[in-house]
């Protein structure tokens, strides 16, 4: 592989090489280099997107890069035709109808985006993004339930965990040890001589009688 080389197919690639090859060429249609940047694995399955992510190598991606797997999408019938998002303790739930995607004038496939939601993992509620790439049916002989999904990180859950962890870390930080605050010690009386006092005195003295003025003598009888 060249020097500075990234995986970024297009959906159009995803699609009319990855998908099609998968479903219409029965005999050796990847590399093994095109094997190891899509994987086989479950995302409708019993585990968790971050177990997927850690298992996968998800970890060791770097600028908000997504993993690419070939899975299957379960029904919720066998009769039926509503797909069941289950997967781990959490579900995938759509955030578009889905986009067309074209090859000249042909739709080829769709597209369609969803997001991980599960209320009992707050830290993981939301913080998941995948898209899933579908063939368009009309192209299909028989019903074929694989589809190429990509997972990644959600980029904007992840600055708000940033940024609670930096307030965290702010607030759990002992006043007198931070840098932001420093102790200010009150300023040292200043000695006075006896002569000032006396003066002081006296003003005070003038100052309370100014304030009070005579009694009336109306309202003492």
């Amino acid at each position: 592989m060249a020097v500075g080389y990234r995986f970024r197919p297009t959906d159009k690639e995803l699609v009319t090489h990855y998908l099609f090859n998968k479903l219409f060429v029965q005999t050796g249609p990847f590399n093994d280099h095109e094997s190891f940047l899509v994987k086989e694995g479950n995302l409708y399955g019993s585990m968790d997107p971050w177990d997927i992510w850690r298992i996968y190598g998800g970890d060791n991606l770097k600028d908000n890069r997504p993993l690419y797997f070939f899975t299957r999408v379960k029904k919720v019938s066998v009769n039926g035709s509503r797909i069941c998002r289950r997967v781990g303790s959490g579900t995938w739930v759509g955030e578009a109808s889905g986009e067309k995607i074209l090859s000249g004038n042909e739709v080829v496939g769709f597209k369609k985006r969803f997001r991980y939601e599960n209320q009992e993992s707050p830290d993981d509620n939301g913080a998941w993004i995948m898209h899933e790439f579908a063939i368009n049916p009309s192209l299909l002989k028989n019903q074929s339930d694989i589809v190429l999904c990509l997972m990644k990180k959600n980029p904007v859950a992840e600055k708000k965990k940033r940024k609670l962890k930096q307030l965290n870390d702010i607030s759990d930080e002992p006043c007198m040890s931070s840098k932001r605050f420093k102790l200010v010690e009150p300023p040292l009386p200043v000695p006075i001589s006896v002569h000032q006092q006396q003066q002081a005195e006296l003003l005070s003295c003038r100052s309370f009688k100014s304030c009070n003025p005579k009694p009336n003598l109306w309202m003492q009888y």
